[in-house]
């Protein structure tokens, strides 16, 4: 199930990422995939002063969903969601496409990672009706 999880993540530029609202409602946005890999680790760039950065400060639980439209399977990844700063980190993972949004390059102090470490992880296969659970 783990390779399955890590290719079907490697097909997608984007995920819905879910955090949770100040008034406890759950609130979903599309985000661009930084590279997964096999230790199943999320990662995501945003503004550090985004009202996702202050939910995931309030409320670290999070899920990351992704749709298959052409067979209608999904992974919901269920999770923990961490804000680094780490100025290497953040230089690693920069895309030249972002200099638009923040244009002090990588060290602009707004540009901020999101890691999500996932707790758990529901893989549909929906042509084979089943799910499959991956706890970590």
């Amino acid at each position: 199930m783990h390779q399955k999880i890590v290719a079907f993540f490697k097909t997608y530029e984007y995920a819905n990422l879910i955090t949770i609202d100040a008034s406890g409602i759950p609130k979903g946005r599309m985000m661009e995939n930084l590279p997964f890999g096999d230790d199943l680790l999320c990662w995501f760039a945003t503004g550090a002063s985004s009202n996702k950065v202050r939910e995931i400060q309030n409320n670290p639980k999070v899920s990351v969903f992704l749709y298959r439209p052409g067979d209608h399977s999904s992974i919901c990844l269920q999770g923990e969601a961490m804000v680094v700063t780490n100025v290497a980190l953040r230089k690693e993972m920069w895309k030249e496409k972002w200099a638009v949004y923040w244009p002090d390059v990588p060290t602009n102090d707004d540009f901020t990672l999101i890691k999500i470490v996932p707790r758990k992880i529901l893989y549909l296969d929906w042509p084979n009706r089943r799910q499959e659970v991956l706890d970590l």
